[in-house]
């Protein structure tokens, strides 16, 4: 089917009041795929200091499941004894098997910094730039168990409460042991609409957080998270959330 044909389509049953971004079957076979859109509203010290926008979006190749995570975030900050601003862009791909592929272009309080990851046969190669500076990072696949775009705790749950994991951490490009513990499940409105989530607390050298997770055929969800870390505490939620058609280009 040709992409003018598809779009005609999509735009018919949109005039129909049809919801064409959940209507599963119909928009595989026309060769679509939903993507999930949601946007937060980020607090600290019970101000509103910041946004975050993230995409997750499932990327079918060879019935593999292979999902491209995209997020830009925004925060500002400034306190009397105290201030903080970040702009950033992350993106990461992720199958079954983690991470493989992951980027950040940052600006932290007038700091650029641009982070490019790939994995190889044997780990990690990382090139950073940062000070008009460019240099590499290796780190071997036997270092760690899984990486921070991996959300190793949505699998947690009654029958796994507690675990400690080594964890490549794409923030300070290191890998750190993080401890996680399962505490309950909740449900959390979102629009007026119930998630059912697992509310998990992790902790390493950096931070100490909790989060609520879930994670379905569009890929993992953090609906809230709650943290301390170098730069202060804060609190990210989630404030909107919208599934919508995708053309397959693959």
């Amino acid at each position: 089917m040709k992409t003018s044909l598809k779009i005609l389509i999509i735009a018919a049953l949109a005039l129909l009041g049809i919801e064409v971004a959940f209507s599963a079957g119909y928009i595989a076979d026309a060769g679509f795929h939903k993507v999930r859109e949601s946007f937060y509203s980020v607090y600290s010290h019970g101000f509103k200091v910041g946004e975050v926008k993230a995409v997750c979006e499932p990327l079918p190749v060879d019935n593999k499941k292979r999902f491209r995570f995209h997020s830009e975030t925004t925060v500002q900050a400034s306190f009397l004894f105290y201030s903080y601003n970040l702009a950033k862009t992350e993106e990461a791909l992720v199958t079954d098997d983690g991470a493989y592929y992951y980027k950040r272009t940052s600006m932290q309080n007038g700091k650029g910094q641009q982070v490019e990851g790939q994995l190889q046969r044997n780990g990690f190669v990382f090139t950073i730039e940062e000070n008009g500076e460019k240099h590499t990072q290796f780190i071997g696949r036997d270092e760690y168990d899984s990486t921070t775009m991996d959300c190793p705790e949505v699998t947690m749950g009654p029958e796994e409460k507690e675990k400690i994991i080594r964890v490549l951490d794409f923030e300070h490009l290191k890998v750190l042991k993080r401890s996680y513990k399962w505490l309950k499940n909740e449900d959390i409105q979102v629009e007026g609409k119930p998630v059912q989530c697992k509310v998990i607390e992790f902790a390493d050298a950096y931070k100490r957080c909790r989060r609520w997770v879930k994670i379905d055929e569009l890929g993992v969800l953090v609906v809230r998270q709650d943290g301390n870390g170098k730069d202060g505490s804060y609190s990210t939620r989630i404030v909107s959330l919208s599934v919508k058609p995708q053309i397959n280009t693959e």
